[in-house]
């Protein structure tokens, strides 16, 4: 993971830490776009919900889509990530594109970085705050995402985290807050603004929060733009106010030519001249040079911030090689990219009968 970093710019950053860095993010290689040889599955999951708009909360059935890692191994536990669409969206549009049937971009990026060891193997979950996984106007929209962190705790998490082996031991609150170091939520534009809706309603039932391009709305609509300052002091009260306030971290990101980045960028600022609850060691806020209001962005926002969230353990970094291997192995694994291709045919006929010569040589599969 590379980023560089650089002082913010805004003509209203007087009062900003000097050692606060809006941390710019590189793209994503291109390898990183391309189809890995270890895969992981897309499975719809679908479970009862009700619909948090109306007073009498009639039971509603809904989907969410699910990527597992390949190589799942229902006798290990692993972390997961919620990731919210943008208005209009749908529930299987970051997996499965919105047709719903051609794995995307973003799933060779979650198959990449775990094959070539950037990150442990994770669970991503795709659901959607829409109560009937629709596109619908602003005002019908936004008044769903208001509520979805009472499906989030109440039925998301415990129908996502008891289907697969994840760390949650039971589906109560005890369960869900014991379990929250392993759980981290995001999203994209009104995902994004749906993300703080979480993090101001149920701030103790994730660890690790991905808001890409879009504010907290509990000083009024687009109040990270309009009032900054007061709402940053908000969510400061929030984290203050919980046993969790010195274990939480949260990703801000937008890109430079994003139409939402006062949004993003004047709340940013706001939150990071509150360095006794938001600094280094818990909040950071990124940028794409360029980065407009797309998937491209969303991304690479994902790229990066997965292998934050999601370190390789010790372990996992490593592929080991022993005196049976043969040396093609070794050539053909992703880390080497295409340098095999140095091998001449005739060479290469050699190599994949040719049993290594090293016995118990290992390497470290960083890219």
């Amino acid at each position: 993971m590379a980023c560089s970093s650089d002082r913010p710019m805004a003509d209203s950053d007087d009062d900003v830490p000097t050692d606060f860095e809006i941390q710019y993010t590189t793209t994503v290689p291109s390898e990183f776009f391309q189809v890995a040889s270890q895969q992981g599955t897309i499975e719809l999951v679908e479970y009862d919900s009700k619909d948090y708009t109306s007073a009498s909360r009639p039971t509603i059935h809904k989907p969410a889509y699910v990527y597992v890692p390949y190589g799942y191994d229902p006798s290990q536990k692993y972390d997961v990530i919620y990731l919210l669409h943008g208005w209009s969206g749908v529930a299987q549009e970051y997996f499965l594109g919105r047709s719903g049937n051609s794995r995307t971009r973003l799933v060779n990026i979650f198959d990449n970085l775990i094959q070539r060891g950037l990150c442990r193997p994770f669970i991503a979950v795709s659901p959607t705050w829409d109560k009937d996984n629709q596109s619908k106007g602003w005002g019908e929209s936004t008044r769903e995402a208001a509520v979805f962190s009472q499906e989030y705790v109440n039925d998301l998490i415990p129908a996502i985290e008891t289907r697969y082996s994840t760390y949650l031991e039971s589906p109560d609150v005890a369960g869900i807050l014991a379990s929250r170091d392993h759980r981290a939520i995001g999203g994209f534009s009104l995902g994004s603004i749906t993300t703080w809706y979480v993090f101001e309603q149920a701030f103790p039932y994730s660890r690790m929060y991905l808001p890409m391009s879009g504010d907290n709305w509990s000083q009024g609509m687009f109040g990270g733009a309009s009032y900054p300052d007061a709402t940053a002091r908000f969510l400061a009260d929030i984290v203050n106010a919980s046993p969790y306030k010195n274990d939480f971290y949260v990703w801000y990101a937008v890109g430079t030519e994003d139409v939402r980045i006062d949004q993003t960028h004047n709340q940013a600022l706001a939150m990071a001249k509150l360095t006794d609850t938001f600094n280094n060691s818990n909040f950071s806020y990124h940028m794409k040079k360029g980065g407009r209001h797309d998937f491209n962005a969303v991304w690479e926002f994902c790229y990066h911030a997965l292998q934050f969230f999601f370190p390789p353990t010790s372990t996992e970094t490593m592929t080991y090689y022993n005196r049976q291997t043969r040396i093609s192995d070794v050539m053909n694994d992703s880390a080497f990219g295409a340098y095999d291709t140095t091998c001449s045919p005739l060479m290469a006929g050699l190599c994949s009968v040719m049993p290594r010569v090293l016995t118990d040589w290992q390497r470290a599969c960083i890219s």
